[in-house]
């Protein structure tokens, strides 16, 4: 007997890896029990970057972001979705802002913080989604090369 089976919708998200002139990162904290970077839910079909840029603007108040040359993608495969039968694809952006929109976001809630590299490195397993510390790092330091990255 054969069964049917509904396609599984896929939870889209864009990541936002906030990185001043300092080389610090913006993370929120608070929530969830540890630390994470800015993050948005995209509706089926929009465009990453696009939701990222528009996402930015309203909560952010950042009019033209500057996209790093160097991205991490995501997708959970078909077996790691299991108990929801919901995949998630996911686009980590690096954006460079400013020393102002950095204040500007530390100013936005207590629960706000700015990491140096050498603090991400040390307490990166505090830091969600897992990789982000690592990816950071490699931006920064030159040591990963543009473009998309996989992160598994």
């Amino acid at each position: 007997m054969a069964t049917s089976h509904a396609p599984s919708i896929a939870d889209r998200r864009v990541l936002l890896l906030l990185l001043d002139d300092q080389d610090r990162l913006m993370l929120c904290g608070g929530c969830c029990g540890g630390w994470t970077v800015p993050q948005t839910l995209l509706a089926a079909g929009a465009p990453f970057m696009e939701g990222a840029a528009r996402y930015l603007a309203e909560r952010f108040h950042i009019e033209n972001p500057h996209f790093g040359s160097l991205y991490g993608v995501r997708e959970t495969r078909k077996s790691d979705c299991w108990e929801h039968d919901q995949r998630t694809v996911s686009r980590v952006f690096i954006v460079r802002i400013s020393t102002k929109e950095s204040d500007s976001f530390q100013a936005m809630s207590p629960s706000h913080a700015r990491w140096e590299i050498s603090e991400l490195r040390s307490r990166h397993r505090d830091v969600s989604p897992e990789g982000v510390a690592l990816l950071i790092s490699g931006y920064v330091e030159g040591w990963l090369p543009d473009g998309p990255i996989s992160l598994y």
